[in-house]
């Protein structure tokens, strides 16, 4: 277990510096070893995302989802790969989703907000980003508390 650790933290890593083909050569070693490995399910998905490749990046996500359907990041990312194929009925339900599961979810609001502008309901896009400024405002304090006690 912890070669899968140290194998995803350096996938991360690499992923953070967009080195896409060294990320996802890590991450689908780690699904060699362990096929419901969530994180590196997601990692993959993520990479997929950045190369474009739309239908991997479902294909990972949908597993992911059917092993840990209450992980919201899972619906977020998923939102996105119908963001980028023009669905925006998909993505905002699927963004919905992933705020439903965590209502304290910001990038969630905004990808929200993102999609209704696009749909062109401007008011309903600003009501969300406010939503999105206001859970950061809450997490902002609750940090604020947890740092100095």
């Amino acid at each position: 277990m912890e070669q899968i650790d140290d194998l995803f933290a350096e996938g991360a890593l690499k992923l953070a510096k967009k080195e896409l083909d060294e990320a996802l050569r890590i991450f689908t070693k780690i699904l060699e070893l362990d096929p419901n490995h969530i994180n590196a399910l997601e990692g993959r998905a993520a990479v997929y995302l950045y190369k474009g490749e739309l239908d991997l990046a479902e294909e990972d996500l949908n597993r992911a989802i059917a092993l840990q359907p209450d992980k919201y990041r899972l619906y977020y990312r998923l939102g996105q790969v119908y963001y980028r194929r023009k669905d925006l009925d998909k993505a905002l339900e699927l963004f919905t989703k992933a705020i439903d599961l965590n209502p304290m979810y910001a990038a969630g609001y905004m990808a929200r907000s993102q999609v209704l502008r696009d749909k062109g309901l401007e008011e309903a896009a600003d009501l969300e980003l406010d939503k999105a400024v206001a859970v950061q405002r809450e997490l902002a304090k609750a940090n604020k508390i947890i740092d100095f006690c």
